[in-house]
């Protein structure tokens, strides 16, 4: 299931400051910060995984500068199939934590399999703007990040006790995450790591849309060569994969803020709440604070105030009870409609004040803490989350390493 390969990374006889030319994935980069990064180094990874264009030239200019790097050596392929290791160091409520995991090539596995989990729905639109730029070329260029539940971290110890001193990529981003990659190409190594790593589910944390690519490509690839056999390139994904447990592994909610109501006001949509919630009108800072997570908090234009909603009723699923869920289930689904209620998503308690208090926005709808075996338990259940509930936090870097599917 998880497999070593021959990375492509940047040439560190090339690249001075490796800094300069990493990228946060894709679909977090504002147009404002493609610019910044453009400006940057003329060797971001942005000219690849983000392209500037209107149409789809911009998918075979970021093929030729792909291969035109690798041709002059700013990008280098390893001799050997290697496993790279990756942590990000950052600070989280005063304290630094280190999250750890690596990066390796996956078979890929259809989600009838059950062996890699999906969590969350995903869009068209973005699936087809990813595969368009896989099949120009012929690479992952960024990691799906997915998460696996080893309660004695024996992977995680298995790689630490033989890591070398000297990373291969050291880059601080400008959030002050530390960010270090090594490589493992010791074959007694790497098979061990996958004999661990063997029969484990996967749940895929961010990077469903990558992922969904991965297998429309390897299908497509299938139907070109009528190979089936499971051991072509194609038939494995780039991603990175750090344990449930780990203490590195941070999951921050992603709230809503509202723009239509349709034909409700404010009054009127919350004595509909009250029909289904119990809601307690606390203070700001007691609303905001320790959020259960069979609650979710809504923010209205009141400077001082809060509603602290949780279900008159429990579901007999667990993971139905959750704040997220029952947001969806019944203020989304039979209160406002969902496609028009212009929903802005954001991982900032204050920029959701911030929209309500302008006038912007109608409410706002703060969420709780999700931990990874309430995902996993949603997974396994076959069930999927509503779209942008979970943040993990700190995102993988783009431009560490890719692989190659040709």
């Amino acid at each position: 299931m998880v497999n070593a390969f021959r990375g492509v990374r940047y040439n560190p006889d090339k690249i001075n400051d490796f800094s300069s030319v990493l990228a946060p994935p894709y679909d977090v980069i504002s147009p404002e910060e493609q610019s910044e990064l453009y400006e940057k180094d003329p060797y971001n990874v942005i000219r690849l995984i983000l392209r500037k264009g209107e149409d789809d030239r911009k998918y075979a200019e970021a093929s030729e500068t792909f291969r035109r790097w690798i041709g002059e050596e700013i990008l280098i392929q390893d001799r050997e199939p290697c496993l790279y290791p990756y942590y990000q160091e950052f600070e989280e409520n005063g304290k630094m934590v280190t999250r750890k995991g690596f990066i390796a090539a996956v078979r890929l596995e259809d989600f009838s399999s059950k062996r890699i989990l999906p969590h969350e729905q995903t869009f068209p639109k973005h699936k087809q703007d990813r595969l368009k730029l896989t099949i120009a070329c012929k690479a992952n260029l960024s990691p799906v990040f997915s998460i696996y539940s080893d309660p004695e971290g024996t992977v995680e110890k298995s790689i630490e006790e033989n890591l070398s001193e000297e990373p291969i990529i050291e880059a601080v981003n400008k959030e002050g995450v530390k960010n270090r990659l090594w490589r493992v190409f010791d074959p007694d190594l790497i098979s061990e790591i996958k004999n661990q790593m063997l029969n484990r589910n996967l749940l895929i944390a961010d990077g469903h849309h990558r992922y969904e690519t991965a297998l429309e490509y390897r299908n497509i690839q299938r139907r070109k060569y009528g190979n089936s056999s499971g051991d072509k390139a194609y038939d494995f994904v780039l991603m990175y994969l750090s344990r449930a447990e780990g203490e590195g592994l941070i999951i921050k909610p992603t709230h809503r803020v509202v723009k239509s109501l349709g034909s409700l006001d404010v009054e009127s949509l919350l004595k509909k709440l009250s029909e289904r919630f119990r809601l307690e009108k606390v203070s700001f800072s007691e609303g905001i604070s320790n959020i259960g997570h069979r609650e979710f908090v809504v923010v209205t234009k009141d400077p001082d105030f809060v509603f602290r909603s949780s279900s008159k009723s429990s579901f007999s699923v667990s993971y139905d009870n959750l704040g997220v869920m029952l947001l969806h289930k019944l203020v989304f689904g039979e209160i406002l409609k969902e496609e028009e209620a212009q929903i802005l998503y954001t991982k900032s308690t204050e920029e959701v004040v911030n929209l309500v208090r302008g006038g912007e926005y109608k409410l706002g709808f703060i969420l709780s803490h999700i931990s990874p075996l309430d995902i996993f338990d949603v997974s396994m259940a076959g069930e999927k989350m509503p779209h942008k509930t979970t943040y993990f936090y700190p995102k993988l870097l783009s431009g560490l390493v890719f692989h190659l599917l040709d």
